[in-house]
């Protein structure tokens, strides 16, 4: 019987500790400049695509789902994918200081984000920040584990790069809609981190 409550005690403060280790939301030295766009999410880089009608793919499958983001992005843009595992930080910050100008919550079922396919069914939020003329977006995708995708934020609010707007519970994705005045400082493989990494550069020369 002891070695049953023994047991019982150990899962419990693991699972306890996981929760801690899971929820934390470390100090972040914003990385701050004129004409960046920082990572939203830590995660790995999945899938960086381009998209010239404004039709985006949230993520790299031919009949995955497509968002219609012509209204902002007319002259098309690039969509980077970001993997979230259960051992990264989970909180989402902000790619771009500027106002919330559109929100869309999208109710589904929960399947791993890595699959192909998964943003049909799984729950998002679509967030839309713009910063002069410019549009930059941000797409929560939820995962096996996570149950859901929150957000801090509400459209006409302002926001500072680098600032939480919200986190996804375990493993999750999250996408970044960039214009295609801005060039790709990322490559897939690679290791980003929210609030530091820088993930496109506008490009001034005309």
């Amino acid at each position: 019987m002891k070695k049953y409550k023994k047991f019982f005690a150990i899962t419990i403060c693991s699972l306890l500790l996981f929760t801690i280790y899971f929820n934390r939301d470390p100090y972040r030295e914003i990385t701050k400049g004129n004409n960046i766009i920082i990572s939203p999410a830590d995660g790995t880089v999945e899938y960086i695509k381009y998209y010239k009608n404004g039709y985006a793919e949230v993520f790299k499958d031919g009949n995955c789902y497509v968002l219609n983001v012509s209204k902002y992005f007319p002259k098309g843009c690039y969509v980077v994918g970001i993997f979230m595992s259960p051992l990264d930080v989970h909180v989402n910050r902000a790619p771009i200081s500027g106002k919330v100008v559109y929100i869309k919550h999208i109710d589904g079922s929960f399947y791993p984000a890595f699959l192909k396919g998964v943003e049909k069914v799984n729950e998002r939020n679509i967030v839309i920040i713009r910063n002069g003329s410019d549009y930059i977006g941000v797409v929560q995708i939820s995962g096996f584990i996570a149950r859901r995708c929150i957000l801090n934020i509400k459209e006409g609010e302002y926001v500072y790069a680098g600032e939480e707007i919200g986190r996804i519970k375990l493993g999750s994705q999250t996408a970044l809609i960039v214009p295609t005045d801005y060039s790709i400082k990322v490559k897939v493989g690679e290791k980003v981190y929210a609030g530091q990494t820088i993930i496109a550069i506008k490009n001034t020369n005309n």
